[in-house]
């Protein structure tokens, strides 16, 4: 009998985690909201989280279920907003955005090997810890070249918290402009059997996400994206789909900030903050080099080379003016140019550990 009780008192105790949890995710977004701060719906979320577990101890929950439908959800608002003229756009900007990309990542990585030649972290550590993106793939690099994967994680979250904090408050407060890239509004009664294509395109990136880098955001954005350059009428999903997704990815990113382990790095952690920091402003910079060189507009280019976060530079792009298609794609290319290129850089040049 009481082997029975206890096994019922897991799960009602992880249900009331699960609502706690999302309702204030839901909370924390609405005041976000009405405040009129940038990404309410996913910085209100991890903001509200990082709180709860800072200061009342609590053990927040996220479900990968639902985060993975989130995932897929976003990279279809994303693909909806590409247009017959997106992939002819982009072409222009692969050369000046790869090379530019590549002097933002490798003053990541001096600046990390500077770091470790004046402290006790190991090099490995140290310039896995730095990429600008790809924390899973970098998570996975590190556990084979027997580095701090703990730490790995804290640079990469303290990072990504920068990015999500500084970037988009930076774009619509200094470099908004009036939208260039409205969604298209091409919803039609006849298209509403379309929505079975985001049922099969969630299949498909589920079923690749082993393979590819971000398959559910990547995948989904790219065939929608491309359905909809071709003219194909997709119905367009109402935006409260899009909102509870984006309060999902903030459940999911408020969930993996451990407080425990950002104090365990205890000063490591304002090094690597100066770091994010130093190579946030780089690529701002790096982002009006692009501008000047291309004549991309300036929100554009500055979002695509934010160092991470494809889901919230784009969703900021749209907030802010810019073109989310664009920055979408481009943020794709570092990406895959982190999660395939730095693996074999870091298995070739640093040194195993036992």
């Amino acid at each position: 009998m009481k082997y029975n009780e206890r096994s019922e008192e897991v799960p009602n105790i992880s249900i009331q985690k699960s609502i706690l949890t999302y309702t204030l995710a839901l909370t924390a977004g609405i005041i976000f909201w009405l405040l009129n701060l940038p990404l309410p719906w996913i910085l209100g979320p991890v903001s509200g989280l990082v709180m709860l577990k800072y200061w009342c101890n609590y053990e927040t929950t996220s479900h990968v279920s639902i985060r993975n439908a989130a995932f897929a959800l976003l990279g279809i608002q994303i693909g909806l907003t590409f247009t017959t003229q997106t992939f002819t756009l982009v072409v222009p900007y692969f050369i000046p955005y790869t090379l530019l990309s590549l002097v933002l990542i490798s003053l990541s990585l001096f600046l990390a090997y500077l770091i470790s030649r004046k402290t006790a972290i190991d090099i490995s550590t140290s310039l896995i810890g730095s990429a600008p993106g790809g924390l899973s793939a970098m998570m996975a690099v590190s556990e084979s070249l027997k580095a701090n994967t703990v730490l790995v994680t804290i640079f990469h979250t303290i990072r990504l918290v920068c990015v999500l904090f500084i970037i988009p408050f930076a774009a619509t407060h200094w470099f908004y402009q009036s939208s260039s890239s409205i969604m298209n509004s091409n919803t039609q009664e006849e298209s509403l059997w379309t929505i079975v294509i985001y049922g099969g395109v969630y299949i498909i990136a589920h079923l690749l996400k082993a393979r590819i880098p971000a398959a559910l955001v990547i995948v989904p954005m790219l065939i929608i994206g491309l359905l909809q350059s071709i003219g194909t009428p997709l119905y367009q999903l109402p935006d409260l789909f899009f909102i509870a997704a984006q309060i999902m990815i903030g459940v999911h990113l408020g969930h993996s900030v451990s407080i425990r382990d950002l104090l365990h790095a205890g000063k490591y952690c304002l090094l690597y903050f100066g770091l994010a920091i130093m190579i946030i402003a780089f690529g701002i910079a790096l982002g009006f080099l692009l501008s000047w060189w291309t004549g991309m507009d300036l929100v554009t280019a500055v979002l695509s080379l934010a160092p991470g976060g494809l889901v919230e530079m784009a969703l900021t792009a749209q907030a802010a003016g810019g073109q989310p298609a664009i920055v979408s794609s481009l943020q794709m290319i570092r990406l895959l140019t982190i999660v395939i290129i730095l693996p074999i850089f870091y298995q070739k040049f640093l040194p195993k550990t036992v």
